[in-house]
């Protein structure tokens, strides 16, 4: 016989719940550096990584392409990310970090990490350790359930 088990207690429910207040909480902490947390991740990721295609940047962050170039634009607009035409592909965008969004991407970094001690407070560091194995061994199976 099945074990029914309560929405509530579905792991993928948990997640859902704490990653909606995680981003919450993120995006009060970006709200007076105008930035989205998403606009903040592609800004970090195109940092980390360099220059790359909107459709990389997209597959990157896991986002749909509309919704990256519609972020791309906001970000072009702030003077934070240049688009320029593929050289090798007409219909292709590489987008490139410019030395303005480095430099708020530095003034937001202490209130980043500010964010996380706050969030992680209460937790050891073993604690943290086996938390992050678990969260990346959940991410293997899902990913296998999805590719099958």
């Amino acid at each position: 016989m099945v074990e029914k088990h309560r929405h509530r207690e579905f792991i993928g429910y948990q997640v859902y719940a704490t990653q909606r207040l995680l981003a919450r909480s993120l995006e009060l902490s970006l709200a007076s550096f105008g930035l989205t947390p998403s606009q903040w991740n592609a800004l970090n990721q195109l940092e980390d990584h360099g220059a790359m295609t909107q459709k990389q940047l997209a597959e990157m962050l896991l986002r749909e392409p509309a919704t990256i170039a519609r972020s791309v634009d906001r970000l072009v607009e702030r003077g934070l990310v240049t688009r320029t035409q593929d050289p090798h592909d007409r219909r292709a965008n590489i987008v490139d970090i410019t030395p303005a969004a480095s430099a708020l991407l530095s003034e937001i970094e202490p209130v980043a990490s500010e964010r996380q001690d706050a969030l992680a407070q209460g937790i050891s560091d073993e604690d943290l350790d086996v938390f992050f194995d678990v969260l990346e061994r959940l991410q293997e199976n899902a990913s296998t359930l999805v590719d099958e």
